[in-house]
């Protein structure tokens, strides 16, 4: 009868071991499961604010253009880098084309000024689309790239600029400058969790010339 009742109490203690077993495991996911909701969400709230930033900085690029180049917004809009020879360029010639071109590109700040800066496009997978396309943020908080000042780093998130235009973009013609400019602000990262998993962001706008000559 004793020894009933000990492999009983026996029993109950692993029955109750097991509970409080399973009730931790239990716990714990739930505890790593909200983790990883929380961090890739919070990436993925700082992915879309870089992304917007880009799609702003085209925006300040093209009212940039339209005020310093007043008297020929028609050529000047978008002329790359504000290249002051859009002015009086002729269209007639490809090598006097001022338009920034249809590419990939790096965005950074010189002198209060948005300035693109071609970039090699590779494979998100490539250490080397990863280097010339990382982000970081700087002493300000500013999401910051100019790789040609930093020093090598593992980066958390990438941002490149694509460029195009629409079929429509030469109202005037094919040997006019465009009016309609595509501008996608696309922002990669991979999460603490799951190194393998690429995450993006894509934002896009169309850009127009609606201030006329």
């Amino acid at each position: 009868m004793k020894k009933s009742k000990l492999w009983t109490s026996v029993i109950e203690s692993m029955i109750v071991m097991l509970i409080i077993t399973i009730w931790v495991v239990w716990a714990y996911n739930i505890y790593v499961n909200s983790m990883r909701v929380s961090e890739s969400t919070s990436y993925k709230v700082e992915a879309i604010s870089m992304a917007r930033e880009w799609i702003e900085a085209l925006t300040n690029i093209r009212d940039t253009n339209w005020m310093i180049y007043r008297a020929n917004t028609t050529n000047c809009w978008n002329t790359y880098n504000y290249k002051w020879s859009c002015i009086t360029a002729d269209w007639t010639f490809w090598s006097e084309w001022t338009n920034i071109p249809s590419w990939s590109y790096i965005l950074y700040n010189l002198d209060n000024r948005w300035i693109l800066s071609w970039a090699t496009t590779w494979t998100y997978s490539s250490s080397w689309y990863r280097n010339d396309f990382r982000v970081k943020k700087d002493s300000l908080w500013f999401y910051t790239q100019d790789y040609l000042t930093w020093t090598n780093f593992f980066p958390t998130f990438t941002r490149e600029i694509k460029i195009s235009y629409p079929p429509d973009a030469y109202p005037l013609g094919a040997w006019t400058p465009p009016q309609k400019m595509n501008v996608e602000s696309i922002v990669r990262w991979s999460d603490a969790w799951r190194r393998s998993w690429n995450y993006e962001v894509k934002l896009d706008t169309l850009l127009t010339n609606w201030i006329k000559d």
